[in-house]
């Protein structure tokens, strides 16, 4: 089974699908994400990463996460935009 939809994520639009399998039991078994574009990717773990971490009883990790996923999103943003526009067909 597959779900798709769209969000918005600050200024990025976000893409997902999912892909679920069923166990004999009819519940879901396994969730696979499937999210583009990568800044809007790097974006989302930077705003719920935090809060899931912290959750989890993990604070220190909470603290990481925006540091680690910040300069990701960075990078990909700057991709986005000023790298693969140079690569792309003419």
């Amino acid at each position: 089974m597959a779900l798709f939809y769209e969000a918005q994520v600050g200024a990025v639009r976000l893409y997902e699908a999912q892909r679920l399998r069923l166990g004999a039991d009819g519940l879901i078994s396994d969730i696979t994400l499937y999210v583009r574009p990568l800044p809007a990717l790097t974006l989302l773990m930077a705003r719920l990463g935090p809060d899931l971490a912290r959750r989890n009883g993990q604070p220190g990790l909470a603290r990481l996460i925006p540091l680690a996923s910040g300069a990701m999103h960075s990078m990909a943003a700057t991709g986005e935009r000023r790298t693969m526009p140079r690569v792309a067909p003419r």
